[in-house]
């Protein structure tokens, strides 16, 4: 072999190309173990983020918790299954205990089921258990955030952090308080990375753009991020509704009442009169009347 820096008769450099060594050889296996080394730069698979958080479960009496959290993580399992995702509850990539909820990593490739239809079916559930617990058993209302991103081997790093962010973001806590006031129990909030993978992309079946809420999901100091808001069968425009103060409430008209205009309602209920005698009604009053007779100013 040629030096490197050897000439021809001509007097042209000799470029020599050195051939990789044989991987049989220990020369190969080594050269080989250096290629396949893995790099900190090096993206990780990407995979999808999905976290559930009971509004309230810090209140839950301590003698109740873990029978709650046992029931919810029940009600969880049944949603994923009838949701078609029982392989991915049963076999997730990653599961962490959050206390109030839990962290689950899966494949991205079905991450439109979370979208669609496990919100859904998971606040049916909810509801049946509402219908049905004891006056013991304390009111389940959950808020869920579904993120993707490249996940590494120890599950450290910005998808995880932004995942759990989304769902404490005030967006999220908004949103469920708006769903517990609307009759619902589950309160949705997907990244802008789900929304043009799953929505924008038409994935879903029954649920489009118009269905969910554009918002800003933000955690002071930590995160802001576009972010979108769904509430199983409550439109945008109810989410948006500011809430109705009980002082508002307090001046709308009774039921049965009518409306006088420029001024308070005009009450429908029958009006009591007391007279001194029976031949004392001569005036003209409005509205039934009933009647009480009093005869002891007469001596009767």
């Amino acid at each position: 072999m040629p030096n490197p820096g050897q000439r021809d008769a001509d007097g042209a450099r000799i470029i020599v190309i050195r051939q990789p060594p044989n991987a049989s050889s220990p020369e190969g296996r080594v050269h080989m173990a250096a290629q396949l080394q893995d790099d900190v730069r090096d993206i990780p698979d990407y995979q999808a983020l999905v976290v559930f958080d009971m509004k309230g479960y810090s209140k839950v009496p301590s003698p109740y918790m873990q029978s709650t959290r046992d029931e919810f993580d029940n009600m969880l399992a049944t949603a994923f299954v009838e949701s078609g995702l029982g392989d991915e509850w049963q076999h997730c990539a990653y599961w962490n205990d959050r206390g109030d909820g839990c962290i689950l990593a899966m494949p991205i490739r079905r991450m439109w089921r979370l979208v669609e239809p496990l919100p859904e079916i998971l606040d049916g559930v909810l509801a049946r258990y509402d219908r049905e617990r004891f006056a013991s058993m304390p009111e389940i209302r959950v808020r869920m955030s579904v993120h993707l991103g490249p996940v590494s081997e120890s599950y450290r790093g910005d998808p995880i952090n932004d995942a759990c962010r989304l769902i404490d973001s005030d967006a999220a806590r908004d949103a469920v308080a708006k769903a517990e006031q609307l009759g619902s129990y589950v309160a949705l909030v997907i990244s802008e990375a789900v929304f043009q993978a799953v929505v924008r992309a038409r994935r879903t079946t029954r649920l489009t753009e118009l269905d969910f809420l554009p918002t800003r999901a933000e955690v002071k100091d930590k995160y802001s991020e576009p972010a979108w808001v769904h509430v199983p069968r409550r439109s945008p425009s109810a989410l948006s509704a500011p809430a109705e103060s009980p002082a508002a409430q307090d001046t709308q008209p009774a039921q049965g009442a009518a409306v006088t205009p420029g001024g308070p309602p005009a009450s429908t209920a029958p009006r009591t009169n007391t007279i001194d005698t029976v031949n004392n009604y001569f005036d003209a009053p409005q509205g039934p009347l009933t009647f009480t007779q009093d005869f002891r100013r007469t001596g009767r």
